[in-house]
């Protein structure tokens, strides 16, 4: 298999990052012919006829034979990244914002732990990843303290992951756009 070559895609709600997720890695797969595995983070929502409705739209824009995962604790999902048996399938990690929902229980040094747990196992994936983040810092500062965390921790999440995608894309309205051939890389301050 040729090196792995990871993809993030980012941008706002409903801007098309899962329909552009699903076409990159459905490029990959027919390209390498190797399996796709769609790791989801999203949890269920018993009771929850909105959320149920968007997973099965989600469910039915997929092909059959991809295989499919549910994990969103950052431990659930390195698990699925370094499993032996899905060393060849390419995987769709939808999306971030699951595991940072999941892990938002977690104290800064745990989450600090948590996510360079994460960063190293996509580092280490030896077949390519397209993951998938929500922007959610755009304009709106959330009213909750609970809400700031999520917003700050998804955010450098993405930035420490597009550190480590060679390609990285930004969708909205329905437009993807290549940052990783028209941007240039902001310095780290650190």
């Amino acid at each position: 298999m040729a090196v792995a070559e990871h993809q993030l895609i980012t941008g706002p709600s409903r801007g098309g990052k899962s329909e552009w997720a699903e076409h990159q890695v459905g490029v990959l797969s027919a390209a390498t012919s190797s399996p796709v595995t769609y790791l989801a983070t999203g949890p269920a929502a018993a009771g929850d006829a909105s959320w149920e409705a968007r997973l099965e739209k989600h469910r039915l824009r997929r092909p059959a034979h991809w295989n499919l995962v549910e994990a969103a604790r950052a431990d659930e999902v390195i698990k699925v990244l370094a499993d032996p048996s899905l060393r060849e399938h390419h995987i769709l990690l939808d999306s971030l914002g699951g595991i940072v929902a999941a892990g938002l229980d977690a104290d800064a040094t745990a989450w600090e732990q948590q996510q360079n747990a994460f960063l190293a196992a996509v580092e280490h994936r030896s077949s390519s990843l397209v993951i998938v983040a929500e922007e959610v810092g755009w304009g709106v500062v959330p009213p909750t303290a609970i809400g700031g965390v999520f917003r700050d921790r998804n955010g450098a999440l993405v930035r420490r992951c597009g550190e480590r995608c060679q390609q990285c894309w930004l969708v909205s309205a329905g437009r993807a756009l290549p940052l990783h051939g028209l941007a240039t890389v902001v310095p780290s301050a650190g």
